[in-house]
């Protein structure tokens, strides 16, 4: 789980361009449905299709009620298909960039931040509102990553190349078929946290025209109860661990503490944030987390308690602390006081 605001480790590079492409992906203006329409229209033309009929809706999630449920590939006929053919262009588009490697020299590490974006956050997040796959489609301003990558580069020349950036400035997730074409809207709400991860701790963290949405901590896609009704039994009896960490650190950390009564493990000063202690919990098997106090007070004139999960062989709280920053623990020792 990404460290909450006030602990990150490392901040993320920026660049105008990462901006830029960041815009178009975490956009909720009404989508540019003409620039849409005409695109799609020339990626039909590439492949010797007329331009198709549009169908417009408000969500991905609509789009399954247009669409019939994704039924298994046949090969080789389905090859024939224009969803197929659109496929298979974008796949020749794509080529130079696959042969050359991704997110290379100074893009590296604003290009994997976006595709981390894009890729593990947005993206699951707008699947989750589906009820099943309706198959082939592209996901229009969520293709900010390789279309960002392309910039970078350069590369984004040519009629088609040209379209498909259109398409990823214009509007939401959309379906090629034959004489139809499945456009969304964009999302209507979006929330993030300071490393533009989804996230809302109020409700749901992307919501569209329609009514459907979905709930993210920190990037995570999560069922409504980890944002909107978390509480100690329910956190023990889940499952899956990473939604244990969500849901605890939705409650409140000190709330969870208190009433989990977990095994404290071990506790130090905290030399980054002096008066302040630093606390290493047994949360469950296998599962240890460093409880620490954020060194900037809150708009609110209080400081905040984070817990942030470390390996389960840690035992020294300094040391646990170090890490979180990419520090060794002498490294640690000598910061006047972290943020």
């Amino acid at each position: 789980m990404s460290a909450p605001s006030g602990l990150e480790a490392r901040s993320s590079q920026s660049s105008p361009l990462r901006e830029d492409w960041l815009a178009h992906a975490l956009s909720t203006a009404p989508a540019d449905r003409p620039a849409a329409e005409d695109a799609v229209a020339r990626l039909y033309a590439a492949i010797g299709r007329p331009p198709p009929e549009f169908a417009w809706v408000r969500s991905p999630a609509e789009a399954t009620t247009v669409l019939p449920a994704a039924g298994p590939f046949r090969f080789p006929g389905d090859w024939q298909t224009t969803e197929a053919k659109i496929a298979a262009l974008l796949s020749g588009l794509r080529r130079p960039l696959w042969r050359r490697g991704e997110w290379k020299g100074e893009w590296r590490a604003t290009g994997e931040e976006l595709r981390r974006i894009v890729r593990e956050s947005l993206v699951p997040a707008v699947n989750s509102t589906m009820p099943w796959s309706p198959g082939i489609g592209w996901s229009g301003q969520h293709d900010a990553d390789w279309l960002a990558e392309f910039d970078a580069r350069r590369q984004l020349k040519g009629p088609l190349l040209d379209a498909w950036a259109t398409i990823g400035r214009s509007t939401g997730w959309w379906w090629p078929r034959e004489g139809l074409c499945v456009m969304s809207d964009r999302p209507t709400g979006v929330h993030t946290d300071a490393n533009s991860l989804l996230h809302n701790k109020n409700g749901p963290a992307i919501t569209f025209a329609d009514g459907t949405g979905a709930y993210a901590w920190h990037g995570r896609t999560v069922p409504r109860w980890v944002v909107e009704e978390p509480d100690v039994v329910r956190i023990l009896t889940e499952p899956d661990a990473d939604l244990r960490m969500a849901a605890a650190d939705s409650l409140g950390w000190e709330r969870y503490i208190a009433e989990a009564d977990p095994p404290l493990a071990a506790r130090a000063p905290d030399p980054g944030n002096p008066g302040f202690d630093l606390e290493l919990y047994d949360l469950w098997p296998r599962t240890r987390i460093l409880l620490v106090v954020n060194g900037s007070v809150e708009r609110d004139g209080t400081r905040r308690r984070y817990g942030l999960q470390v390996g389960p062989w840690v035992r020294d709280p300094v040391q646990a602390a170090a890490e979180t920053y990419g520090l060794r623990k002498d490294q640690y020792l000598q910061l006047l006081r972290r943020t």
